[in-house]
Parts: structure tokens; sequence; C-alpha cells
């Protein structure tokens, strides 16, 4: 069995490998992609905060991550709309049955959606009319 090795980026903490996280950069020796990361900082999140909530992470490696966004910026930006609920969605043909005490719920496939009880199918979200708060 062949040994994949990881692909280096022009950034010391960035590679990509074919089977972590479908190839998208991550940080070395994590699973955390920068698609997190360029998220997370488009909503208003520090560096300091990104640490505190990663604390496996260090600031070199954040702000590393966060060179290689912008850097990368187009290529980012659109792994983050294709990886947003309502285009995985689409995309799939799914359904969002949110929880009965109010929490996110479960996605399903149109086959599955077709088996629920009457009173899940009309709490059913489809990828347009998702609330707004779900959509990012």
């Amino acid at each position: 069995m062949a040994k994949v090795v990881l692909s280096k980026t022009e950034h010391p903490h960035i590679v990509r490998h074919p089977h972590i996280c479908g190839g998208s950069p991550i940080i070395r020796g994590t699973r955390i992609t920068v698609r997190l990361l360029a998220t997370l900082i488009r909503g208003g999140a520090t560096p300091e905060e990104i640490i505190r909530t990663y604390p496996q992470l260090g600031l070199a490696q954040v702000y590393d991550a966060l060179s290689y966004y912008f850097d990368h910026r187009a290529e980012i930006d659109r792994e983050i709309e294709e990886n947003k609920l309502s285009t995985v969605m689409r995309r799939h043909n799914l359904r969002l049955i949110p929880h009965s005490s109010g929490g996110f719920g479960r996605l399903v496939t149109e086959e599955e959606f077709q088996k629920l009880k009457v009173d899940e199918k009309q709490r059913a979200y489809t990828w347009d009319s998702l609330p707004t708060e779900l959509k990012v």
C-alpha cells in the first residue's frame, strides 16, 4: 500500500492531504481547515478568540492560515460557499428536520423524508426555506 504524502504549500503551517477534509488546506497536524478559520474571522472572531476555542493551535498557525486565506481568497471563498448548509442541501436534495426541542436536528434524503411522520414533514426545511440564521 502506497503511503500518501502531505502536500506542502508555500505556508509553513498549511498542508493538503487528499484523504483529510477532502483535500482542503488544513493546519499541519490537525483537521482544522483554513476555511473554518477564515469563516470565523469573517464572522468577527479574533485570532486570540480562535486559540481560546482551539487551544491546540498557536497564534503562528492561526496567522499563517489567515495569510494563506488572503493569498488564496477566491479558492477559500469558493470552499466556504460550497460548504454552506443551504448549498449542500440543494446539491444533494436534502431536507433539514429540526429537533423537536429546538436543536439543529438532522438532514434527510428525499426517500427518508417520504417515510417521516406528518408532524416531522411539516417542520422540515428545504434549502430555500431555511431560516436566515441557518443560511450562513
